[in-house]
């Protein structure tokens, strides 16, 4: 959470119609995100306990009363437990849902069958979980439910020669709490943005002096970074032979101009949380849904190319599980993998929301800290150890990690670092684990 600034902006449609997967009253930037558990159990209360240790505020309702009076700033979810509320209580959801008065819902059943699960998706469930609970897969989910809002605004790229046009649609969406770009001259100014950015999603008028939507959208696939990246025509044609045509070159859907707000804020926001889904299915780790190796290399030469252009200092810190082989092999692989994702959890606690977080591999981690020289990095992980020291949920054991620190300077590569920041972590490991080199001896 960063800035304590209180400013508060509403999120909803102008014309007053919730979105789906974006239903906050108010969000306040700096105040901890709220999310509501209706049902109290066991379960919800262990639940509650794991959210606010992610560090969000987690709070128990009993009643569709309390849960509606809960319509204070930054409330953003609502985790609704099936086993435990009534059948009015269902339907009471349900209702909600149809009027949209209901925050996104994750829905908790210790049954799995179609009834149950079509349910849940009544009520506005985006995502549906069974016992025994996963509590790291339930934070993660929220994590990519609230991202927009601190972490990862959605950003959409809007590509119409008519600048009233273009414009017009931006405001749309940034009254929305969208970033948005604008680009009027796709002939000059299209390539450079894209070497720079991969928005979430591209709003593109079909018919432009110079060259088509269609010739635009087959140049964009034909880019493997920006696949997955939606399109949606915007186009006052309404032949459905042309409306095909255009689709076939891998656009998404197609809007008829003009558009309403809603109609747009809910064609655009529904594609961008698919997209994010697929986007993190190939960028993440599945265990931890921390960024996987192929990313983190990708970031880090971005990372990189800002410091040789800029200046921007950058540290790469490597981190390894200490004795993680006899975790495993005294506790069983499921305390293991339960170890990975307690320690993704702190690192994600600890660290700011820019920094790149990475699974590298088996019990191996890899940060990338921007703006961050090796003294800052260091504290940075000696944070983390202090976290484990006080949060491990483990009662039989206490685990530690080693850790190696290199930070940018002149002459550096990404390999470079990697290397670098490999060799200190060994010299860790040698001089006795559960510590950190950041330069060598």
């Amino acid at each position: 959470m960063t800035d304590s600034a209180s400013t508060a902006v509403s999120l909803g449609a102008s014309d007053g119609v919730s979105l789906l997967h974006r239903k906050i009253h108010e969000y306040v930037k700096g105040e901890p995100l709220h999310v509501l558990l209706l049902g109290r159990n066991d379960d919800t209360e262990m639940l509650a306990e794991s959210i606010a240790q992610a560090g969000y505020r987690a709070k128990i309702v009993d009643s569709i009363s309390h849960l509606l009076a809960r319509e204070e700033a930054n409330t953003f979810s609502v985790i609704i437990n099936l086993d435990v509320i009534s059948e009015k209580q269902h339907q009471w959801l349900i209702d909600l849902a149809d009027s949209h008065k209901q925050w996104p819902v994750i829905a908790l059943s210790s049954e799995d069958n179609l009834d149950i699960r079509a349910a849940a998706v009544r009520m506005g469930g985006q995502s549906f979980f069974t016992s025994p609970f996963d509590t790291h897969a339930i934070v993660t989910e929220l994590n990519a439910l609230s991202e927009r809002f601190e972490r990862d605004p959605y950003q959409v790229l809007v590509i119409d020669d008519q600048r009233s046009v273009a414009d017009y649609y931006s405001s749309v969406l940034r009254e929305a709490g969208f970033i948005t770009e604008t680009i009027t001259s796709p002939m000059t100014d299209l390539m450079p943005y894209l070497q720079h950015h991969i928005p979430d999603l591209i709003l593109l008028d079909l018919y432009m002096p110079e060259i088509s939507g269609q010739e635009l959208a087959g140049i964009i696939r034909q880019m493997s970074n920006l696949i997955s990246v939606p399109i949606v025509f915007l186009s006052c044609e309404m032949s459905p032979e042309h409306q095909l045509r255009a689709l076939c070159t891998g656009a998404d859907t197609f809007l008829t101009k003009p558009v309403k707000s809603a109609d747009l804020l809910a064609a655009v926001e529904s594609r961008i949380r698919r997209g994010r889904t697929v986007r993190n299915l190939v960028t993440r780790d599945p265990l931890t849904g921390l960024l996987n190796r192929r990313e983190t290399l990708r970031r880090l030469e971005e990372g990189m190319d800002r410091f040789q252009r800029y200046g921007h200092a950058l540290s790469l810190v490597m981190l390894d599980l200490d004795h993680f082989k006899a975790i495993n092999d005294n506790h069983g692989h499921a305390v293991g993998d339960s170890v990975l994702k307690h320690f993704s959890m702190a690192l994600q606690s600890v660290l700011r929301d820019d920094d790149i977080i990475c699974r590298w591999g088996g019990e191996e981690f890899v940060l990338v800290l921007n703006e961050t020289g090796p003294g800052t990095a260091t504290k940075i992980v000696q944070r983390v150890s202090a976290f484990l020291l006080n949060s491990s949920p483990f009662e039989d054991f206490k685990y530690t990690f080693s850790a190696g620190i290199v930070s940018t300077a002149a002459g550096m590569n990404s390999e470079n670092m990697l290397d670098i920041a490999d060799r200190r972590l060994y010299q860790a490991k040698a001089q006795g684990r559960n510590c950190v080199v950041s330069r060598d001896d």
